[in-house]
């Protein structure tokens, strides 16, 4: 019952392409998040795929329990997980304490860190506020099904609801 709480919540206080007053996230939601569909993906899943291709990944981690997501990748771009930073990107299937302080450090400038599984329930939302909210953190974008917290040392602190 939380799940549809919070995702009827989201509905109405997310916005799309026109709410959005950074140049920066609405390029991103524009030219990324509303192109082209990878349509056998979850929507998590989906916009992993369309940020790698936007921000030009060269260098991510992969953290999840299911490594169908690491094959698609390799499939889909040729890209192998690194084990070295620094990270252009790192993803994780499930909100954890412990992401900023274990991969902040290993973080290019511009890198982004995509998280699944945001609002699963009330402790996966309050991580998820506290990951956001952290002063490394400038600009987070929370689509619901999933969310990405952006460090862009150059960009005021933001954060965004978009719908997808």
């Amino acid at each position: 019952m939380y799940k549809l709480k919070a995702y009827l919540r989201h509905l109405l206080t997310a916005t799309n392409q026109h709410g959005v007053h950074s140049p920066f996230v609405y390029e991103f939601v524009t030219k990324c998040l509303y192109n082209k569909k990878y349509s056998k993906a979850s929507k998590s899943c989906q916009v992993l795929l369309k940020s790698i291709s936007y921000f030009s990944i060269e260098n991510f981690k992969i953290i999840a329990e299911n490594s169908e997501i690491e094959n698609l990748i390799q499939k889909e771009f040729g890209l192998k997980t690194r084990q070295e930073g620094p990270y252009d990107l790192i993803y994780h299937d499930y909100p954890s304490v412990d992401i900023l302080s274990n991969h902040l450090g290993k973080m290019c400038n511009d890198g982004v860190i995509l998280i699944e599984n945001i609002h699963d329930n009330k402790d996966t939302t309050e991580i998820w506020k506290a990951l956001s909210q952290n002063e490394m953190i400038t600009v987070s974008i929370d689509m619901f099904y999933c969310g990405l917290l952006c460090l862009r040392k150059e960009q005021a602190k933001e954060h965004f609801k978009i719908r997808i």
